[in-house]
């Protein structure tokens, strides 16, 4: 028995409810139907599959990353399949991160640790397994194998509603787009990359020893994310204000966000521009400050007003830009309100479709609230009906 699909890399710190994907490659769970295909065709990827547990015994099956058998050759390339990946994991992070910043609950995914790559996978026979990273390149039994979840994150179950799927969408249509073209769009090779950084930035700072100097790297991946983005493509350049025009340019969903009242700009030469703008600016004199060795602090990284790291920003903010770059807009026509059937669909379609942009918009609006005044919202929410 063959399967049309095959599998590539696992991904064991993530844990699904259904597939992520397209006709040519899918993130998905032991338990799809796919999977359980070459589980029952090759008895030695079950075995790989159930010889995963986390640190503490408690055994589980990793995703799988699943590539079609008939995609082009291009899509076989590690350098396109770690772009899938990116892509996959921004829609959930950048939507998690908007969430926690409205509602903060933990127990999301917030890292792109949650999608990291395991370097041990069977080879293309289903016999032995293979390490393969820049530091190993070796094979190994597969008996004396004992896979395992990365001991720094919890393993937490991702929904479709932990995904920003109008994002999804999209990011996967110019994936598709950048790597079948023969001369792809320079705006989707940019993008792309723009994505493998904006992925490395997702991920976690460092581990027990993080300090605030990994939080100020990190939040220069951040802003080298934006920049690629904007690059213009051969000798233009990106820049601060290349950034702000293009996050300037959003259709906002919420008034307050589009409101020209926050200081951006140089002292000599303040201007007026959006929350999303000056949020970004504190991005980019904090990135300024941290590669060029200028003297920082614990406080370089924290907004006055919501006393949060800037840190916890980037993703949301990156949302907006690419809701601007991509452009993602609803594009369905409103039916007729004499048919009512149909105009509902409409309303509630366009309000799915929505969501998680007024999600980021709301989340970058914390940014301008006291620890006090985010305790009261939350009484407000929580307290008892009479």
């Amino acid at each position: 028995m063959t399967s049309e699909w095959m599998p590539i890399f696992v991904l064991p710190n993530v844990p699904l409810d259904n597939a992520i994907g397209c006709c040519i490659a899918a993130i998905a769970p032991a338990h799809d139907r796919r999977v359980a295909v070459l589980k029952r065709a090759y008895p030695t990827f079950r075995r790989f599959l159930n010889r995963f547990a986390d640190n503490f015994g408690e055994k589980f099956e990793p995703s799988i990353l699943l590539l079609n058998t008939s995609a082009p050759p291009i899509y076989r390339d590690v350098g396109t399949l770690a772009s899938f990946r990116d892509l996959v994991a921004l829609s959930a992070v950048t939507r998690g991160r908007a969430l926690e910043l409205r509602y903060p609950r933990g127990m999301r995914v917030l890292f792109g640790d949650a999608f990291a790559i395991y370097p041990w996978m069977l080879d293309r026979n289903y016999e032995d397994i293979i390490g393969n990273t820049p530091a190993i390149l070796g094979t190994h039994e597969l008996a004396r194998f004992k896979g395992q979840s990365s001991p720094a994150v919890f393993r937490t179950p991702l929904g479709e509603n932990d995904i920003d799927q109008p994002l999804l969408a999209e990011l996967m249509t110019r994936w598709r787009r950048r790597y079948e073209e023969s001369e792809p769009l320079w705006a989707d090779v940019a993008l792309m990359r723009s994505l493998n950084m904006a992925y490395q930035a997702s991920l976690m700072p460092a581990g027990t020893d993080t300090t605030f100097y990994d939080v100020g790297r990190i939040v220069s991946l951040w802003v080298s994310a934006f920049e690629i983005l904007v690059h213009p493509g051969g000798n233009g350049r990106a820049n601060r204000d290349k950034v702000f025009d293009l996050i300037e340019s959003m259709r906002w969903e919420i008034p307050a966000s589009s409101q020209l009242a926050h200081d951006t700009g140089s002292k000599a030469k303040p201007e007026k521009r959006t929350l999303a703008s000056s949020l970004y600016q504190v991005l980019h004199e904090s990135r300024n400050d941290f590669l060029h060795g200028n003297p920082v602090e614990r406080d370089n990284l924290v907004l006055r007003t919501p006393q949060r790291s800037i840190f916890e920003y980037a993703a949301p903010l990156y949302r907006i830009a690419l809701t601007a770059f991509l452009p993602l807009s609803y594009g369905a026509l409103l039916p007729s309100a004499h048919d009512t059937e149909a105009f509902g669909a409409y309303i509630v379609d366009h309000m799915t479709y929505m969501d998680p942009q007024k999600d980021a918009e709301e989340a970058l609006l914390t940014a301008m609230r006291s620890p006090e005044d985010r305790r009261t919202r939350r009484s407000r929410v929580i307290r008892p009906v009479d």
